[in-house]
């Protein structure tokens, strides 16, 4: 079965558990699948490391959490003029933090030196003006900064939005020493075998719904949620930090 396939059923496997808040036998997953004949054959190999497998299967979300209660995550993504951290400017800045439960948002548009080209303002549906009258990079920055300190940093395709971010924050005097786990690369550990793991693509396995334009808060989300299901898929049972699946 190609990878794609095999993994985007076993997400369907923890959606229909997820529904049902509860553990089902393996003949109900197959039922989910709309599977005739033999279940066990077909839905056995399908259990990654999200499912826990008895009489009965479960998910291992329903017995720890994430993140781990001993580690702060932060969830970042910025939204950019360009791909040259050089060249390109930040307009728009996205995070979330996890900790102890809690959850605080930031998110905050940037007013670039330059207007976004009209391919930009299309990919993101942030328009020129609507950057005119937004804090610059600097002013955005003092306000984010706070929030990731101590925190593991959360990024999809980590050296893209560092790029950007590191020499920002050395400009201002700060440094950025904050441990980074790149969920592109968990994700290829995750789910071997797919042929892209950009952030459309790792949706379309996952079956999250798609994304109407690339904006930093909406990105930050949609990475949570990879993050999410890539962590029980690589702990299979045995709960650690995420910063200790990024090494």
């Amino acid at each position: 079965m190609e990878a794609f396939f095999r993994h985007r059923l076993a997400t369907r496997l923890a959606q229909r558990l997820r529904a049902e808040g509860r553990p089902l036998p393996l003949p109900a997953l197959g039922e989910a699948l709309g599977l005739r004949g033999p279940v066990e054959p077909v839905v056995r190999p399908l259990l990654d490391g999200r499912f826990r497998l008895g009489e009965e299967v479960e998910l291992w979300e329903w017995h720890y959490p994430f993140p781990h209660p001993g580690e702060a995550v932060v969830v970042l993504d910025l939204e950019t003029t360009g791909l040259s951290p050089g060249l390109n400017e930040v307009i728009e800045v996205g995070l979330v933090r996890l900790e102890q439960g809690e959850r605080r948002s930031f998110q905050s548009l940037v007013r670039p030196s330059r207007p976004p080209s009209p391919f930009i303002e299309r990919l993101t549906g942030i328009r020129a003006w609507e950057l005119e009258e937004a804090p610059s990079l600097e002013e955005v920055l003092e306000k984010a900064y706070p929030i990731l300190r101590g925190a593991t940093l959360v990024i999809q395709n980590a050296s893209f939005d560092l790029g950007f971010l590191r020499p920002a924050l050395e400009g201002m005097g700060y440094s950025l020493e904050n441990p980074v786990v790149d969920t592109l690369r968990l994700a290829k550990r995750a789910m071997p075998g797919l042929r892209r793991y950009g952030l459309d693509a790792l949706s379309q396995v996952l079956e999250l719904p798609p994304r109407e334009a690339h904006r930093a808060l909406g990105d930050v989300e949609r990475t949570l949620a990879v993050a999410y299901e890539v962590y029980y898929m690589l702990t299979s049972g045995i709960p650690r930090p995420l910063v200790d699946l990024g090494r």
